[in-house]
């Protein structure tokens, strides 16, 4: 069975004898740009890097010896091939968009995080995936203009069934001088630029559909809750029989900037069950105290089939990898944005 490797995204598909690269795209559920399916209009040419293909008709053939490009539509790997093509993404991707919001909310929860609540222009709605992240386009302590990452803490309309798809919610961390920048910045703000939506660590109906007979994980460093929050409601939201295991680390008792909500979900569900941790014991806390990692051991012997999404710092994310990995966690079944954008060499 032939692969087909799409460049520069790095999606790959396979080919079944007598199918033809838009057709397997379709079936695997890689988005491809596609008109026609004889050729004719001519979208969905890719330029060939390596491999061999069957042309369907004289036009594809034409196009293959003339300009070595592949019409996706009307050709048949007979090798395994690349191919150069932009704009080629998975089922669930979402195009990115840029929106001037209004700044309705800032509001201090407890410690120095903040609860931001933008507004759309009208006639607009935000679209994303719960999990995903908006770029703030502010400026930093030194007044230079820069782009910063912050997890979209609410679920869309779609799932929540509340509202008109104009609000989300963001937890900010004043806990820098840049930060503390960006918040007084909202504070004063009639109006900021967001870019959304950004970031592979998501949740999906398709996901949970594969996976609504395994534990969800959701493992939560700090302000990672923000995160966590959003996969939280939409994993209840598509099934609320999904048993999910949330796990919030934070240094001190007042880490814990939302302390009744997780509370709220596991007495509302008897499936979901949380622990909340600090790093060492402290005469205010009876809870548990410690690493993230050593509290899920003692929790789980076997983590080759939950599903674990983590939030935090890469050291947060790749240690409590490492150490669950003899419980069978992989980084197959552990999702995190850290992945992307801070990759192991």
């Amino acid at each position: 069975m032939p692969s087909v490797t799409f460049q520069p995204s790095g999606l790959g598909i396979y080919v079944e004898a007598g199918e033809t690269i838009a057709a397997a795209a379709e079936r695997q559920g890689v988005q491809l740009r596609i008109s026609c399916s004889n050729g004719v209009c001519q979208i969905c040419r890719a330029e060939r890097l390596t491999g061999s293909l069957r042309c369907r008709n004289d036009l594809a053939e034409a196009i293959l010896e003339q300009h070595n490009q592949v019409l996706c539509c009307a050709c048949e790997p007979t090798t395994d091939i690349e191919l150069y093509m932009t704009d080629v993404h998975t089922r669930d991707h979402k195009p990115e968009v840029t929106l001037a919001c209004q700044v309705p909310v800032v509001e201090l929860l407890a410690d120095n995080i903040y609860r931001v609540e933008l507004l759309a222009p009208a006639g607009t709605q935000f679209d994303f995936w719960p999990g995903q992240y908006l770029l703030l386009h502010v400026h930093d302590e030194h007044g230079e203009a820069q782009q910063f990452p912050y997890s979209i803490a609410s679920i869309p309309t779609s799932l929540s069934g509340q509202g008109d798809g104009r609000r989300l919610e963001l937890h900010i961390a004043a806990n820098s001088d840049t930060a503390n920048a960006v918040v007084q910045q909202l504070q004063q703000a009639v109006v900021v630029k967001g870019t959304l939506p950004g970031g592979e660590c998501l949740l999906t109906p398709e996901f949970i559909d594969q996976h609504r007979q395994q534990p969800l994980l959701m493992v939560a460093a700090g302000s990672g809750f923000s995160q966590i929050k959003a996969l939280t409601e939409a994993a209840l939201a598509l099934n609320p029989e999904q048993e999910i295991h949330i796990y919030w680390s934070n240094r001190a008792r007042i880490g814990f900037y939302l302390p009744e909500l997780p509370r709220q979900w596991a007495h509302n569900f008897a499936n979901v069950h949380y622990h909340p941790v600090i790093e060492q014991h402290a005469d205010d806390w009876d809870g548990r105290a410690g690493w993230l990692y050593q509290v899920i051991h003692e929790d789980f012997d076997d983590l080759s089939q939950v599903q674990l999404f983590a939030c935090g710092s890469p050291n947060m994310v790749y240690g409590t990898l490492d150490q669950l990995a003899p419980l069978g966690l992989t980084q197959a079944n552990m999702h995190s944005d850290v992945f992307a954008y801070a990759p192991r060499d």
